[in-house]
């Protein structure tokens, strides 16, 4: 078992959940021309998360582009098709993702102090998002 690693970030939306990582290092929307709020999968022609699911992930992203209709973008995801991802981690929430989670109760947060998220979080790492704390636990996929 990999040695837990702590981060501290600024909190978006309080709460605390813990789920396996899926992470990329490029902007995504919430919004439905981009993601199947469906399903949660990616659908976006060419970004490195194509064809992959968000539900029940810890989310890790740049930021968010796009229109502010990705607000209600999560919000169907978690609260109508429970398709959402669990927690999302941003290297800088921008006020759509951020509203987003708000409106749909997903914890969150950004600016993590010790490094870029994506650096410090990779795909299949078991993440434990506390925002109530202003913390990431990050175990490492072997």
């Amino acid at each position: 078992m990999s040695e837990a690693k702590t981060y501290h970030g600024r909190v978006i939306c309080k709460g605390k959940v813990e789920g396996e990582a899926l992470v990329t290092r490029k902007p995504l929307s919430l919004m439905g021309s981009v993601l199947n709020l469906m399903t949660g999968v990616v659908e976006l022609g060419g970004h490195d998360l194509e064809g992959q699911s968000v539900k029940d992930k810890i989310l890790v992203y740049d930021t968010d582009y796009m229109s502010t209709s990705g607000s209600f973008g999560l919000l169907n995801m978690v609260q109508i098709y429970k398709c959402g991802p669990k927690g999302l981690i941003w290297r800088e929430a921008h006020n759509i993702g951020a509203s987003a989670a708000i409106y749909a109760g997903v914890p969150a947060m950004d600016q993590l102090r010790e490094g870029v998220a994506w650096e410090v979080i990779k795909t299949g790492d078991w993440v434990t998002l506390d925002a109530d704390a202003g913390t990431v636990e990050v175990i490492a996929h072997r």
